[in-house]
Formats: C-alpha cells, structure tokens, sequence
C-alpha cells in the first residue's frame, strides 16, 4: 500500500533503534552526563537524530524516556519543552498525545500508548504500530497522508512511544485539534529467513495487476518496457503492470510469508513475496541480495497489489533488481521479516488546544 511504502521511506530519517536503546540504557543508570562526551554515534545516526528532535519542538518534559532522549542530544532544546497532556483510553488502552509541532499543512506528533490504570490484560509490552490507522484534524483540514515510525518501548513507565508525521491539504489551525486512531498492532516481531533464489526462472509468464503501490530509487522512465505501468480504466483509474504469474493466493499462507515467484528475465530479478491475509496483521519483508563479495543491496523498485480469496485480502509485493547477473549461482538472498498478528481495534480521540505556544 501506498501508506506502507511511505512509511518505510519516512523510517529512514528517524534514530535507530539501537541509539534509542543505548541512550534509554544511559539515562536510567544515572550516568548519562558523564559519558555524554564519550558516547560518539555514526555521523549519519546523529544526523538523523538531530532531525527528529528539531522537528518536534513540543513536547512533556515529565515524560521521562523521551525527555531524556531530546535532552541528551539537545539540552537548549529541552528547556523549552511544553507538556500537553491530553489522553483518551479505549479497549484498555491509553493513548496520550505528547508532543507536536506544526509547519504549515504539516505536524510531527509525538504520543504514547500504555496499558490502563483499569486494565487485566498485558497489551503494551514492546513493539507496536498503529496500522495506517490515524490522522489529525483542525476541523477544517484533515491529513490526507501519514507515516508513523516506532520509537521505543519503556517497561518502567510501561509506554511505547511513536513519532507521526501528517500532511494536509491546507494549513493545519493550532486553535483546535483532534489526533484520532482507530487500530493497534501488537506483538510485532522480525525473523531473518533465506531466500533460495535456485528455482529461479528465465521465462516467466505474468499478469496484469491494479496495483496498490509502488515505489523505489528508480523512476517509471528508468525502468524496462516489460516493468512499465499501464493506465487504468475508467471504471478503475489506478494504474496497472505485469507480474510473475506465480502460485495463485488460494494456495499461499494465509498467515505467514509465501514466495510465489522469482524470476530473471530482461536483465531483471524479480522476486514476489505474499504477505499472506493482512485484514487484521500487518507483515512485510526487507529483502536482501549479496554478491560473492559479500556486499548487499536493496531492491531498485518494487510494487504491491491486494488479491481477494474469499473474505480474505492477501496482499502481494514484488521487488526488482535491475542489474546484468553473469551468474545468478555467485548471489544469494535473505530477508527480514516482519510481522504483527494482534490488531486491536478502539476509538482513540484526543483533542486539545495549542494557544499560549510559541510554534
């Protein structure tokens, strides 16, 4: 979908997780302002953390893992903080808005989700998203597009923190604003799986799909004729491509990853991946191709379509990788898997008012 494909896109200028959890680790021992000068992060890791923070100028300065995280890398930053604390629970879970900033028709938020005070079930313990779910409003300008990347989880405080970037049409107003969201997903998890590139054909037959989304360092221009759109219809004006003429969705997991093709034919690897029914998980894969060398790169493009088997969305992605292979048996590929099977569906609303802050 075009929503995931932002995402991963917006992911990509957000701290790693690694310096989130260094930092995090730091701060609880208390030893945070001594090692601040012997902590030195990879140029483009402090790079991008400095992005994040001077883009949300906003935020609960009682908050105590996120605090920490803009203090240590921006104490002048930290002392203008302004807390918002605005909160609304559904389904046993408590989302609170911690932190936005405004730039015309576009917000970066901060907020958290927690288990209830009220609560029997343990929800909130790691990693989450929000499902594409969300979206603010001024009442007169709504987001239009979104990304959501996952900050960290605190088991002390038991919150999972999540930076949301939204964009509108029209210029967001501070009067009055309402950040909504209507699902959850839980249990996300990742597993590193092989990819046996040794059924590869050279011949493949394909089809035409109404894709769902598409993107990559490639241009349309850049691509082969055989990968190139085709324009829609009338009826349904989203554009339209060939694709492996794989295994059909009717024998694919409906609950795992299913490799349904992968072929090598006008100087093009294509591999295509079932996400298997995605109604209520999310999955998707970061795939992997290394030389003999050793050296590894992404896919140069890749495109997403929904197949319906039933009640069911399955949901397809095939990844292109567009170089001349002298020998396909020198590469070998992997993938990063990742998953989230409990979607929680809820009512999250929180609105609240800007006045008095300098944006």
């Amino acid at each position: 979908m075009f929503e995931s494909r932002y995402k991963e896109a917006y992911d990509a200028i957000a701290p790693s997780q690694e310096l989130v959890e260094n930092l995090i680790g730091r701060t609880k021992a208390g030893n945070i302002k001594n090692k601040r000068n012997r902590f030195v992060p990879k140029v483009a890791a402090a790079a991008a953390a400095v992005c994040l923070v001077t883009a949300v100028p906003v935020c609960a300065a009682q908050v105590p893992v996120f605090y920490r995280i803009v203090e240590y890398l921006s104490p002048a930053l930290a002392d203008q903080l302004v807390p918002i604390e605005e909160s609304c629970t559904s389904q046993g879970i408590t989302m609170q808005v911690e932190a936005i900033h405004l730039e015309g028709n576009e917000a970066e938020i901060i907020i958290s989700m927690r288990d209830a005070d009220d609560s029997t079930q343990d929800l909130v313990h790691g990693e989450m998203d929000l499902y594409d779910s969300y979206g603010l409003s001024d009442y007169v300008s709504d987001s239009v597009i979104g990304g959501c990347h996952f900050l960290t989880y605190d088991a002390q405080e038991d919150k999972a923190y999540f930076q949301v970037t939204v964009r509108s049409d029209h210029a967001y107003h501070a009067e009055k604003l309402k950040f909504r969201a209507r699902a959850v997903l839980c249990d996300k998890s990742e597993e590193i799986r092989d990819v046996d590139l040794s059924g590869t054909v050279y011949d493949a037959k394909t089809k035409l799909v109404t894709l769902s989304g598409s993107g990559g360092l490639m241009t349309e221009e850049m691509l082969p004729d055989s990968l190139r759109k085709v324009s829609g219809t009338s009826e349904d004006p989203r554009p339209r491509t060939n694709v492996i003429d794989g295994i059909a969705a009717a024998d694919c997991a409906a609950d795992d990853f299913t490799v349904t093709g992968i072929a090598y034919q006008d100087g093009v690897l294509r591999v295509q991946i079932c996400m298997g029914d995605n109604w209520e998980s999310d999955r998707h894969v970061a795939l992997f191709l290394r030389d003999s060398d050793g050296n590894e790169r992404h896919s140069d493009r890749s495109v997403g379509w929904d197949e319906e088997v039933g009640d069911a969305r399955y949901v397809f992605y095939e990844d292109y990788y567009i170089e001349d292979i002298d020998e396909l048996s020198d590469y070998t590929m992997y993938g990063i898997f990742y998953s989230a099977e409990t979607l929680i569906e809820g009512d999250w609303n929180v609105t609240f008012r800007l006045d008095g802050i300098d944006k």
